[in-house]
């Protein structure tokens, strides 16, 4: 599931998330566009807010059957 999926499924918006996770709402801008991939620090934060539901093979376009 795609960050921008998860947040339209939660009826949130990306400055909220962003503050959830400690980031600027241009970062999650960014992520939820596909400019930009989060960094070491930042992905376990987006793993632990959306309870694993965005995983890092989702910014890559990796499915998880592809992964297995």
């Amino acid at each position: 599931m795609t960050l921008k999926e998860w947040l339209e499924d939660k009826g949130m918006t990306g400055p909220q998330f962003a503050t959830r996770i400690g980031r600027s709402s241009e970062a999650v801008r960014r992520y939820v566009a596909g400019e930009r991939i989060p960094d070491r620090d930042t992905m376990p934060l987006v793993v632990k807010e959306t309870s694993g539901a965005v995983t890092p093979n989702d910014f890559f376009g990796i499915l998880a059957e592809e992964a297995a």
